[in-house]
């Protein structure tokens, strides 16, 4: 296992292999927090001129639900010092937003797909002189977010150009000051679905896949869920996932009005793969509409099974 300090000395190309082989990035364990930041394989006459030590934060906007954030700058005491923001009136000195987001429908370097990405483009602050830098973000041990390694690519023209600029995120502290004039942001943001609620869509999802592992492929209770659910919560638009909710409780408790009596997770698999055939064909737009949501959401989420695909890509899974 590499740690962040072990690649404070690594070549630009080891750098780069950490890239394209890191490890996913689980968005909620980043929210909340304060990263120290170390740059990376930078000239020291560069890092004199810029920084060599900074920190990066993650916030949740309650509301939206993105995952946002800003650069602190710090005091330039030495690259194992404590951190010591720079203060401006008062207050510490910030600049650079971005929104994290993952990596899907993002321009970027073959190979730089495996986390996240900070998009300087998105951030609630714009910044037009870092709209068209990206920044993919990996973990360097698989299923933690307490050390990353990040590297700076442009967009330009549709094309991706890669720069020298790595760094390491390693975690530090909770977040205790906002450049936002609002409350920082609660445990669960109003849009996103809770843990009933998302048990509830994937019930519907499994009925409306129907596939129980007789044909081959993997039932839908058996594959993970989890990527789904980040990436949507992550990347949908806001009215997408408002949506959602009552869709979901429309077609959970239409079927007691409905002939069956009981909500839709008390049905048998029977009585479930009738109820959502009726409802697909329901003379009521907003029930018909509801059932072809959860139709596309529920592909989305299955085919994101490596296992799913492999059935379907020739060669296998890609």
């Amino acid at each position: 296992m590499t740690t962040a300090r072990e690649l404070r000395s690594a070549s630009k190309r080891v750098l780069r292999e950490h890239i394209v082989n890191g490890h996913p990035v689980d968005p909620d364990a980043l929210e909340g927090w304060v990263y120290r930041g170390t740059s990376l394989g930078l000239p020291g006459v560069v890092q004199r001129l810029t920084w060599k030590t900074f920190q990066k934060t993650f916030y949740r906007e309650p509301g939206s639900g993105r995952l946002l954030g800003w650069n602190v700058r710090l005091e330039q005491d030495g690259v194992d010092a404590p951190s010591r923001p720079k203060v401006r009136r008062g207050r510490p000195v910030i600049e650079w937003h971005y929104e994290v987001i993952p990596p899907r429908g993002v321009p970027m370097p073959d190979g730089f797909d495996r986390g996240l990405v900070i998009d300087y483009g998105r951030g609630r602050v714009p910044d037009l002189t870092m709209r068209f830098i990206k920044d993919p973000l990996v973990a360097l041990t698989p299923g933690s977010a307490d050390e990353l390694l990040g590297v700076s690519y442009l967009t330009v023209a549709g094309r991706c150009l890669e720069t020298p600029t790595y760094f390491t995120l390693e975690r530090e502290q909770r977040i205790t000051d906002l450049p936002y004039d609002q409350p920082a942001p609660a445990g669960v943001t109003p849009l996103r679905l809770t843990a009933l609620e998302r048990g509830w869509a994937e019930e519907l999802f499994a009925a409306i896949i129907a596939t129980g592992g007789d044909d081959g492929l993997p039932a839908f209770a058996t594959i993970d869920r989890t990527a789904f659910w980040r990436c949507f919560d992550g990347a949908a638009a806001p009215l997408v996932r408002a949506g959602l909710r009552p869709m979901l409780h429309t077609l959970i408790f239409l079927p007691v009005v409905a002939g069956f009596g009981k909500p839709f997770f008390r049905l048998s698999p029977d009585e479930r793969a009738r109820f959502v055939t009726a409802a697909a064909g329901d003379r009521r737009y907003f029930v018909r509409q509801a059932v072809v949501t959860l139709k596309t959401l529920a592909c989305f989420a299955y085919f994101d099974d490596a296992q799913v695909r492999g059935r379907f890509v020739p060669g296998g899974a890609p």
